[in-house]
């Protein structure tokens, strides 16, 4: 989720980088005004296509993709100039079935996601309610994985691989001791196609 909202946070939740800041670019913030029966959906759809067309840089996607809050899901498929859409997507199937996993408006597929994440003590969302994250899909190099090497002596200053993993006999054979690690880092090479929609 950091690299889809251009932000990268430490484990407890505090922010070590801002790829917004970093590369100097201004976020986008898209304000659906969901709450408005009025608001026109569709031409905030084109707007937020149109942006990223532009910032993608002659670069070719094959969709858009929009991970949404509840709250942005339930006053989109709601809203009054788009519920008929949604009550006749696919033959009615929206009827008929839970299509919380992908609704597609004006070219852009909605999905509501509830994710999260606890350190012990404090259990965080990773979409706030009424938001919403949109990127492209289909590019050739706007996110990528990079691996970091793991902690042994071994793999200093080697290139890192996506799944480590050693043994260790015990004490007088008594066992085995197995040990797995991964130290993966997801990164969108292009911030400026990141943007956040607001529900209200």
């Amino acid at each position: 989720m950091g690299a889809l909202k251009g932000s990268i946070l430490d484990a407890d939740g505090t922010e070590i980088y801002n790829l917004f800041t970093l590369f100097e670019i201004t976020p986008k913030v898209i304000n659906f005004q969901l709450s408005n029966p009025g608001t026109d959906v569709k031409k905030k759809c084109l707007e937020l296509k149109r942006y990223m067309e532009k910032n993608l840089m002659g670069e070719r996607m094959t969709g858009i993709h929009c991970l949404v809050s509840e709250e942005f899901f339930d006053a989109l498929t709601s809203h009054e100039k788009v519920v008929a859409a949604y009550d006749r997507w696919q033959d009615s199937l929206a009827l008929r079935s839970d299509m919380r996993a992908g609704f597609t408006f004006a070219g852009i597929t909605f999905e509501e996601y509830s994710g999260e994440a606890s350190d012990g003590d404090t259990t965080r969302r990773f979409i706030a309610a009424g938001e919403g994250h949109a990127f492209p899909l289909g590019t050739v190099d706007t996110f990528a994985t990079y691996f970091a090497p793991a902690d042994f002596n071994e793999t200093a200053n080697t290139l890192g691989q996506p799944l480590y993993a050693k043994q260790e006999p015990r004490k007088f054979d008594r066992g085995t001791d197995i040990h797995t690690q991964s130290n993966p880092l997801p990164m969108c090479h292009r911030p400026a196609v990141l943007v956040k929609v607001l529900a209200s």
